[in-house]
């Protein structure tokens, strides 16, 4: 079971190496051969990368550019979409060796915190999406690792040029990794040796990853400055303002990294700020930080993935704090983490088939209902008779535009049209239907979760048809889509309205970010 232990530090990496490129195959398969689609946000993605910009409206450059780079290599597919974040998520993994490594641990300890947060929620299930997340905790990642390298010994010292560097990029994606920076001051504070004239330089470096949003947003009204404030600072009474999810923060934090490693996580903290060493309190004090996000999460709602760029340090105390208090929980995690994550991924595969109906999953615990059934609307715009030559798509929702957008035959852009009091997004800054489809005919999608499909129906209908009537010279419902069946029963569904000479009429701007 810890044969490891005699295995030579070079010929470890390697069995590491073998091992994580066997878990990015697997991966691959279950992208090409599973009924996983783009979720939404992949799809807004995707869209933002066939039209390259400086910035968007709600996220910097990098996953756009990212996207645009893979989609030339592997085709305006899901694979092509999602390529990226395989290589990043196998690159994460070896950048925790890394760290490990870094730190004065043993190749030892380094191969297993590699391996856990590979097999672990948190590493099997970033292994698919296109998000901003995993090239953003990359970086953030590599910068620790680079102050870690100057605090080996007595006579080294930090040099925050290249960690700054790494923040520049990280930014590109999320700026979240500019949160590496209050650690490092509040390690400086107690360290003299953290104090170096390097870390202003460092600073200046990363704060150039801000440079692509301000020139777009010196243009666009500073949105997503805006967007960002009232994302995470509401006003007082501000009518989207959201109540406190602590417990659910809470239970994703522990499904994520899994409850084994994220008690020898809390472990290894706790004995690294008792060792008092500065190298164990760097790689300590950022899983700390997550007791912010707690905190903040009795008040406000906070977004499952928000945390996740502070524990990949966190991987290699757990690693750490099992070496010394109990080795066994290593391949007792690594192997309940991995029976856990099979089970999760086929969690759709046994609702869609009606496996072990006695004991049925519910519907709203499947984790990937925002990546199921999109492939069937293709089909379906074409059977409600929609022509891409004359007619164009639209939604009143920036996400299903976005799935329209990547799943119509020939991935021609579909329209936002905000009927409602939605918030504006990338695509309110993209030439909208008027003047361009005055006149012509318009499918507009509605797709909802729902358990009470049939009794749902006919309001969605009722609703849809009414909102949609001033803008058309008449309306009708040319589909209804079954996207996905639980037991049997469907659980998500597409409504396609024909919308027949659209008048050039729009609703009012939305003053929301």
């Amino acid at each position: 079971m810890f044969l490891v232990s005699r295995i030579g530090s070079r010929k470890l990496f390697y069995l590491l190496l073998c091992i994580l490129l066997l878990k990015a195959l697997f991966a691959a398969l279950i992208l090409l051969f599973s009924g996983m689609d783009l979720s939404p946000d992949e799809a807004q993605y995707w869209t933002w990368s066939q039209s390259p910009a400086i910035s968007y409206y709600s996220k910097p450059p990098l996953i756009a550019w990212q996207i645009f780079l893979t989609t030339k290599l592997f085709g305006n597919t899901l694979f092509g979409v999602r390529f990226g974040a395989l290589f990043l998520n196998f690159l994460l993994s070896l950048t925790i060796w890394r760290l490990a490594r870094l730190a004065l641990f043993s190749a030892e300890i380094a191969f297993w915190a590699a391996l856990c947060f590979a097999f672990s929620p948190f590493g099997i299930f970033f292994a698919f999406p296109a998000t901003t997340d995993l090239g953003a905790i990359l970086f953030f990642t590599l910068a620790i690792g680079e102050v870690s390298k100057g605090l080996q010994t007595e006579e080294t010292q930090p040099n925050y040029l290249l960690p700054g560097l790494f923040i520049f990029f990280g930014a590109l994606y999320k700026w979240v990794v500019y949160a590496f920076w209050p650690f490092i001051f509040i390690l400086a504070i107690f360290y003299k040796k953290m104090r170096q004239k390097t870390l202003i330089g460092g600073v200046l470096i990363s704060l150039c990853g801000l440079l692509p949003s301000l020139i777009w947003n010196s243009s666009h009204d500073f949105a997503t400055f805006k967007h960002v404030f009232y994302t995470f600072f509401k006003p007082a009474g501000h009518r989207s303002a959201k109540v406190g999810n602590f417990i659910d923060f809470f239970s994703a934090q522990m499904g994520l990294i899994f409850p084994i490693f994220f008690i020898l996580m809390c472990i290894g903290v706790f004995l690294a700020y008792r060792s008092r060493k500065k190298l164990l309190i760097l790689l300590a004090i950022f899983p700390t930080g997550v007791l912010l996000y707690l905190l903040n999460s009795l008040f406000k709602k906070i977004q499952p993935n928000w945390a996740l760029y502070l524990y990949p340090s966190g991987f290699v105390l757990a690693a750490w704090a099992a070496n010394k208090k109990g080795r066994i929980w290593l391949p007792i995690g690594l192997f309940t983490s991995l029976a856990f994550c099979l089970f999760t991924l086929s969690i759709p595969f046994i609702q869609e088939h009606n496996i072990f109906p006695r004991w049925q999953i519910p519907y709203k615990v499947n984790p990937f209902r925002q990546t199921l059934g999109w492939r069937r609307l293709t089909q379906s715009l074409e059977l409600s008779g929609y022509d891409p030559e004359k007619d164009f798509l639209f939604s009143d929702k920036y996400q299903i535009t976005s799935i329209l957008s990547f799943y119509e035959a020939g991935q021609k852009r579909a329209y936002f049209l905000n009927l409602g009091s939605s918030r504006k997004n990338q695509f309110t800054y993209w030439p909208g239907m008027n003047p361009g489809e005055v006149g012509k005919t318009g499918y507009f999608v509605l797709a909802e979760n729902s358990n009470n499909f049939e009794e749902a129906l006919p309001w969605y209908i009722s609703h849809y048809a009414h909102r949609l009537q001033p803008y058309f010279e008449s309306v009708e419902v040319a589909g209804i889509e079954p996207l996905f069946d639980s037991y049997g029963k469907t659980v998500k569904f597409a409504i396609i309205f024909r919308c027949t000479s659209y008048n050039g009429k729009e609703p009012p701007p939305s003053k929301k970010y």
